[in-house]
C-alpha cells in the first residue's frame, strides 16, 4: 500500500450532455495530460493538465487537496479490498480502466483499476478520511495475510 500522487485533480460537471471526450460511466480514460475518471452521475475527475476541449465543455473545480489516493498492489489486492468494498473487484468483472463509486469500509470514495497498472487497485478517499481509510485497509491487509498463512 502506497500513496499514489495524482498531481492536479479537477472536478468536471459538463454543461448539458457529456460529449465523447468524457469517460463513459464506470470507466476511466487517458487524456493528453493525465486520466479522466467517471465519479458518479454527471461528475468526472481529471488528473493532470486539462485539455481545452474539457474545460470548454464543463464547469471545473480544483479538487487537488480534497482527495487522497492510495495504490494497493501485491498478490491479492482484490482479496484485501473484498473485506471493505461491496463489489467484485476481480479482473474478470473489474477490468483495467474500470471505476466504481462505492464505500470502502464506512468511507464513500472511488475504486479504480488503472490501465497503466492492471495488477493494482487505486482507492480514492476524501483527504479528511485518509487516516481512517489507511487504518481500515491496513487491518484488511493483516487479516488477508493471516488467512493466507493458514
Amino acid at each position: 500500500l502506497e500513496a499514489a500522487p495524482q498531481g492536479a485533480i479537477t472536478a468536471l460537471a459538463p454543461y448539458g450532455a457529456p460529449g465523447a471526450a468524457f469517460a463513459a460511466p464506470g470507466r476511466a480514460t487517458p487524456h493528453a495530460g493525465g486520466t479522466l475518471l467517471w465519479a458518479g452521475y454527471g461528475n468526472w475527475l481529471a488528473t493532470g493538465d486539462l485539455p481545452a476541449s474539457l474545460t470548454a465543455a464543463a464547469a471545473v473545480t480544483d479538487q487537488t487537496d480534497a482527495w487522497a489516493v492510495l495504490r494497493l498492489t501485491g498478490p491479492a489486492p482484490e482479496a484485501v479490498l473484498a473485506r471493505l468494498v461491496p463489489l467484485d473487484l476481480r479482473r474478470l468483472h473489474f477490468a483495467p480502466g474500470a471505476v466504481a463509486r462505492t464505500l470502502a469500509g464506512h468511507i464513500a470514495g472511488l475504486i479504480h483499476r488503472p490501465q497503466s497498472a492492471p495488477e493494482a487497485l487505486e482507492i480514492w478517499l476524501p483527504r479528511s478520511m485518509a487516516a481512517h481509510g489507511l487504518h481500515e485497509i491496513a487491518d484488511a491487509m493483516r487479516s488477508q495475510t493471516a488467512r493466507a498463512a493458514l
